[in-house]
């Protein structure tokens, strides 16, 4: 049986457990049958002094395993990276691993740490019931939403050198990616200008339902269902939040923002008192917006923090 010993990079956490050094660096996971020991090199080591930096941070160990297990541990590794990097805002990622006197190492130069903007609290008990609870559901969603993709936007968005403009429009652009992994996974299709399901396609004759379709008129050359036939983007959003449990009313605000910054380019004159409070303002709305929806999405239950929240969390999801 194997040890293999696997190094990340730009992962800030307290430990859940006192390794037997002594200090409290240890944290223990239990996913897809697999016990992963995660220990701090430097538990003392601020996030605040390694922005645009990389750094081992983390070795995570597992025991008692076989040569064919190892690719399967890496996977579930890299899984788990996603849902760190979600949960910290910044990019937490696999730098290599060791397994006896065998090593592999990728180059992470590239990947830089952010300020610090946790989702969730980093001690190792949160973090644990965090990855142990969205886990499944991550690996699930992980294809068919595009789950690393939207972490990926939303990492970039929390840059210290990033505009205020470029931050919203990366949330913004999340939840376009959401929204059209959403109708695809529902049978949608985009036309260019509506979204059709597979099942109700535009109609050259009269469909025996009829009452059910749009009637030709002058510019409606085919028969198109009312429901079915002719989604809108903002339409297909909406029922998106809607999936699980948001109120659509809650909803419009964002994507009217997000329709105005898009097409004209700014949010408020730049010469508007106002213009850095408002962007602030907006992009810690679509932010909490975003960590909602997709914590809701992944399952989980607990407490979280806020874009806003400075002392404890007040995000909560029962």
């Amino acid at each position: 049986m194997e040890k293999l010993e696997i190094f990340l990079i730009n992962l800030f956490m307290w430990g859940e457990l006192f390794s037997t050094q002594g200090v409290r660096d240890t944290t223990i996971i239990h996913c897809e049958g697999f016990v992963f020991e995660f220990r701090q090199q430097d538990i003392k080591l601020k996030q605040s002094e390694y922005i645009n930096k990389t750094i081992i941070t983390t070795i995570v160990t597992v025991r008692n395993i076989t040569e064919e297990q190892i690719p399967q541990i890496l996977e579930i590794i890299d899984n788990i990276c996603w849902l760190l990097s979600f949960a910290q805002q910044s990019p937490v990622a696999r730098h290599g691993y060791k397994v006896n006197a065998n090593e592999s190492f990728n180059s992470c130069s590239h990947i830089l740490i952010n300020p610090l903007s946790n989702i969730i609290d980093d001690r190792g008990e949160d973090i644990r019931k965090f990855v142990e609870l969205t886990y499944p559901t991550f690996k699930k969603l992980k294809s068919s939403r595009q789950l690393p993709i939207v972490i990926g936007y939303l990492c970039e968005a929390n840059r210290s050198s990033l505009a205020l403009e470029i931050a919203l429009i990366s949330h913004y652009i999340a939840i376009e990616n959401l929204k059209n992994t959403f109708a695809l996974e529902r049978q949608y299709e985009y036309n260019g200008k509506y979204f059709i399901h597979k099942n109700f396609p535009h109609l050259d004759n009269p469909p025996k339902d009829i009452e059910n379709y749009l009637p030709l008129t002058k510019n409606r050359k085919k028969y198109v269902h009312k429901q079915f036939g002719q989604v809108s983007s903002t339409e297909m959003t909406l029922k998106m939040f809607e999936d699980i449990n948001f109120n659509r009313t809650k909803i419009m605000p964002f994507l009217k923002k997000r329709h105005k910054i898009i097409h004209e380019g700014i949010l408020l004159p730049c010469s508007g008192n106002n213009y850095i409070n408002q962007a602030i303002v907006d992009r810690c709305d679509v932010s909490d917006l975003l960590r909602q929806y997709l914590l809701t999405l992944l399952n989980y239950k607990g407490t979280y923090y806020l874009s806003r929240d400075r002392i404890g969390c007040s995000g909560l999801i029962t």
